[in-house]
């Protein structure tokens, strides 16, 4: 009997590469609601992970311009975004072999659905994942527990989870959880980024996943 029976995953920068319209779609909506702030790319890179209500909740306290923000962001994503995401390398090939060994597989994301939803059925993994956490479930986002107890919830039963993805709020909510973390070391702030906040495990590649199912599934 495996130990470990439950995986999940966060989705942007994780499983999909979406990192280049992200931060296009930010350039776009500080380029129009405040011209004048210069950003530089690395600036940019560090909104990755957290809500776009915390971004924007950075520049101003207006909340009716932090919703225009927001709608412009959207905005530019939705018409952009076709073409300009790809799937990461063995993604397909482990998540199906996982499904197929019976693990329990969700996605936790910091993105509303209607966002997020998207790229995830465009490569058809709405097949393999019994259970779906986006922004729309929740009143506290990652790196908070609330995302990660929803999910593991709403799995009929499970006994040991491992929470993986490319920011350390996705690994700090999966510690405040309680569960088991893993960075990517694809993630494009880098692995020492994510090393910050002591996850459990790093994965170089997907496949690596096995390696670090082997080693808890070892543990007494």
């Amino acid at each position: 009997m495996k130990k470990l029976d439950t995986i999940l995953f966060d989705l942007d920068g994780t499983l999909i590469n979406t990192n280049e319209i992200i931060i296009r779609s930010f350039i776009s909506s500080f380029k129009k609601h405040f011209p004048d702030l210069s950003l530089s790319r690395e600036k940019i890179m560090t909104f990755i992970g957290p809500t776009l209500q915390e971004t924007y909740s950075n520049y101003t306290n207006n909340q009716n311009l932090i919703n225009d923000m927001i709608k412009s962001y959207r905005e530019y994503y939705v018409e952009y975004e076709v073409g300009n995401f790809q799937i990461y390398p063995q993604v397909e090939e482990v998540i199906k072999k996982l499904y197929n060994l019976g693990y329990n597989l969700g996605i936790v994301t910091s993105k509303f659905k209607i966002a997020a939803w998207p790229s995830f059925t465009y490569y058809n993994l709405e097949k393999y994942f019994s259970v779906f956490i986006s922004l729309d479930d929740v009143t506290k986002p990652k790196p908070n527990k609330e995302p990660i107890i929803k999910a593991l919830s709403r799995f009929p039963s499970y006994n040991k989870a491992l929470m993986i993805g490319d920011n350390q709020g996705d690994l700090l909510a999966g510690k405040n959880a309680g569960i088991y973390t893993a960075g990517v070391a694809w993630s494009l702030k880098g692995s020492s980024h994510l090393w910050e906040v002591n996850p459990d495990f790093m994965l170089s590649h997907m496949k690596d996943l096995f390696r670090v199912i082997k080693i808890i599934d070892k543990e007494r």
